[in-house]
């Protein structure tokens, strides 16, 4: 598993925000929204693997935005401060290793 933040704007009626969290929730591994838009995934492939699962969501007018994570910070995320810590630090040593 590789640590990825995933950002999206959704430029239409469909699909809603709900439809992207019940897609996101689909995923293997640990995920959890940071902000509004921007997601925390732990994701077994690659970020063009992940965007490609996000694309069969979106309609051609949404924005979608991978980047795999090595290193981060943060201060006043959506989730519990410790479980994300916890989580990016047992992906981290999966990837590394």
């Amino acid at each position: 598993m590789a640590n990825f933040i995933l950002s999206y704007d959704l430029n239409g009626h469909a699909p809603s925000h709900a439809d992207i969290d019940e897609h996101l929730l689909k995923l293997p591994g640990e995920k959890a929204r940071l902000l509004e838009t921007v997601w925390y995934v732990a994701f077994p492939g690659s970020a063009e693997q992940l965007r490609q699962y996000m694309d069969m969501l979106l309609s051609a007018n949404d924005q979608v935005l991978v980047v795999e994570a090595v290193e981060a910070a943060w201060r006043n995320i959506l989730v519990e401060d410790q479980a994300l810590k916890n989580a990016w630090h047992r992906n981290q040593r999966r990837n590394a290793a």
